[in-house]
Formats: structure tokens, sequence, C-alpha cells
């Protein structure tokens, strides 16, 4: 029992060490990026207050990993393109991938367009084309340093083109024709009017006396599409440049970004605190299993020699005649003197061996139990006779116990 106890304890001790830390598995998409869609995604249905189409959209948006094995991502609108040349979706499993492209046109979308599309420190193109989107629009879209295409067209903005969109210098498509209630200057560092310099890909001359020279290089790559190019036609642009330079630009992604690391900063420490936590308590409770063996086996070193020793003793008393007629005297009745000679002639004559011979083991073991309840050792030997059974004196049964005393025996069931 006591090791049983020993057993049970030692392994709840281990069990409860060896508990493994929950490991999270993420996808091929990057953590950062993930969690500015999940921001996307709150900013969105709040601000459309739930709607329909919204929810349409984002019918798709399930599983840890939008940007797929392939460049037009798993997540409706969400694409992970070319990166500077290199083909994300060729790219290793263990190498994170960038969400490029922002692609929902023709939805019908309600709402401001959100700010949180500024949190994507890598997006190279922002196509909310044809929906419906109201408001003015947000200056931070000037600090996306890698954006190439802005369409935005046939939709419901108001205001005027935010100065900071000025800083987007590597920007070669920008649609916004059909908004017809936007205004103002255009900032300087915007494209120029398409339909003022010609098309990219029909026309290319080295120099043009309205625009000055035309770097054909610098449009878009992805495709050939004769239609793409810079328009502000359907608007209240007229075409002036803004006058100063554009406005410093503001960049949520950089303070997001800064956030997002010192967070996962902050859970790598606490995956290596719980896991420095972990080993200790390993360590803890194998000193303390060990502990345990060495108690137990100390006290099986200290009880089984008093065990032996007990045995022994008890084995090594074997009951005598002298002993069993002192016991035998205890419980006699006490009778006149001249009664003595004959009872004791009678015993004797009784006890007497019907013949001298070697000590014998029983054959068939014999079970008797005293009126104490107390169980009978046999054999046992009276006056150099060997007994399988109890013997009888008076008119009692007599035998011998464990600890080599006389008792008389309990009668036998009929």
């Amino acid at each position: 029992m006591h090791f049983s106890k020993f057993a049970v304890a030692a392994a709840a001790l281990v069990a409860a060490a060896s508990a493994p830390l929950a490991v999270v598995v993420e996808g091929a998409t990057h953590p950062q990026d993930l969690a500015a869609l999940a921001k996307f995604k709150e900013e969105a249905l709040k601000m459309s207050n739930n709607d329909a189409r919204w929810r349409k959209v984002f019918e798709t948006w399930v599983g840890d990993d939008p940007c797929g094995a392939d460049w037009h991502g798993e997540w409706h609108g969400v694409q992970c393109r070319e990166l500077q040349g290199v083909k994300q979706w060729t790219l290793p499993d263990n190498v994170y991938r960038r969400v490029t492209n922002m692609h929902i046109p023709e939805w019908g979308l309600p709402g401001h367009l959100p700010e949180s599309l500024c949190l994507f420190e890598m997006l190279e193109e922002l196509d909310f084309d044809e929906n419906e989107f109201e408001g003015t629009l947000p200056a931070c879209v000037g600090c996306l340093p890698h954006l190439r295409e802005i369409d935005i067209e046939d939709n419901k903005f108001t205001g005027t083109i935010p100065r900071e969109w000025g800083n987007l210098k590597n920007l070669v498509e920008f649609e916004i024709d059909g908004n017809e209630l936007l205004a103002g200057c255009i900032p300087e560092g915007l494209p120029k009017d398409a339909e003022w310099c010609g098309d990219c890909w029909s026309t290319c001359p080295s120099y043009d006396p309205y625009c000055g020279s035309y770097d054909c290089n610098s449009c878009v790559e992805w495709t050939k599409d004769p239609e793409i190019g810079t328009s502000y036609e359907n608007t209240r642009i007229k075409g002036d440049r803004c006058p100063n330079e554009p406005n410093p630009p503001v960049c949520p992604w950089e303070i997001f970004k800064e956030e997002f690391e010192e967070q996962q900063r902050q859970e790598r420490e606490l995956m290596r605190h719980k896991s420095e936590e972990a080993q200790q308590r390993r360590k803890e409770a194998m000193e303390e299993q060990k502990r345990l063996e060495d108690e137990f086996a100390a006290e099986e070193d200290v009880q089984q020699p008093q065990e032996e020793e007990e045995e022994l003793e008890i084995r090594s008393k074997a009951p005598s005649t002298g002993a069993f007629l002192d016991e035998v005297e205890k419980e006699a009745p006490v009778v006149e003197e001249d009664d003595v000679s004959e009872d004791v002639s009678e015993d004797v004559s009784e006890e007497a061996p019907a013949s001298a011979g070697p000590a014998a083991k029983c054959g068939e073991p014999v079970e008797r139990l005293t009126v104490d309840d107390e169980a009978c050792v046999f054999p046992f030997t009276v006056m150099e006779q060997n007994h399988c059974d109890c013997i009888n004196h008076n008119e009692e049964d007599w035998c011998v116990i464990a600890d080599g005393s006389w008792k008389k025996c309990a009668p036998l069931e009929k």
C-alpha cells in the first residue's frame, strides 16, 4: 500500500511538471498583416453598421493564411503578389508572405474608405472602384511607401486629394475619376493625367512638349492594359497643381508595426518565462520523485530485517509438553488430593506416544480456530509426538497458536 501511494504521488508530480505549453501554429501570411486584416474587417463592419455587402465579402475570411498557395490568395480581395520582384507564392513555407494588394471593386460597398488600409506596410495596390464610399480620403494613405496603384473611381468621395498623397513617389496609376464631388488641386508628386500625356503602351515619346520627358519604364509591370493610367475625369479637379510641397506623411503602419513588434516581444518573453517555469517544475518534480524513492527504499531496508526476525522467532517457538501442562494447569479445576494420582495416571496414559519415531509433517493441512478466533498452528509436538489436530484434555480440545501459547480449540461445526 505504501508503494502504491508513492507511485501515484510521483506520477502526479511528473505529469503536472511535464504538461506541454500551448503551441501556436501560424500560417504563411505575416502575423502583422493578419492583425491588420482583423482591424480592417472590424472597422468595415462597424462603420457600415454590419452591412450585408461587407459581410458577404468576409465570408471567405477564415483560417490563418489569406495569402494561400497562389498569387490570388484564399481570402476575397486579399492578394500576395510579387514583392520587389519576388513571386511570393513560390517562397518556402517557413518564409512569411506580405499582403500587397487589396482588391475589392464593384461590390457597392458603403461607408468610408477604411483607414486601417494604412496599416499594410507592403501594400502596392488599393483597388476599390465602383463602390459607394463617401466622405473624405484618408491622408494616411500617403505614407504607404510601396503603393503603385490607387483605383477608387466611381465612388462618392468628397473634399480634396490629401496633400500627403504627394509623397507616393512610386505611384504609377491613380484613377479617381467619377467622384463628382471631389475638387481642389493635385498634390505635387502625383502622376499626370494619362489623357494629357498619352498612353504608355500605345505611344511612348521620349519627350512630350506638353508634359516634358515621359519615362515608359515607370508604367505598371503587372498588366499591358491600354486603358491603364491616371484619370481625374468627371470630378471638379481642373488639373492645377498644389503650390507647395506635400505635407509630411502621418504613418499609422509605423506605429502599428512598433506596437505589434513590442507585443510579439512580450509574447515571446512570456513563452520563454513559461517554458523556464515548466522546466523548473519538472526539475523539482524529479527531485521530489527521487526523494520519495530514497525514502521508500530506506523504509524497506528497515522493515525487511524486522519482519524476517519476527518470522524466525515465531517459527523457532516449538510448543513443549511443559508449556502445555502449565497452560492446562492454569485452566484445570481444583481436585481433591486423593484424585491427583488417578488423574495424572490417566493423563500420562492418554498423552503417551504409541511409538517413538522421527518428527513428521501433516499430510492434509487442518484448519482449526481457537475460541478467540485465532488460527491453530500444525503440527505441534507433545511428549515427542507430532499432532496435526487439536488434542483432548479434560474433555476440551487444545492447540498451539503462532506465538507458541496454548489455546482452547473452538468446537468443530457439525
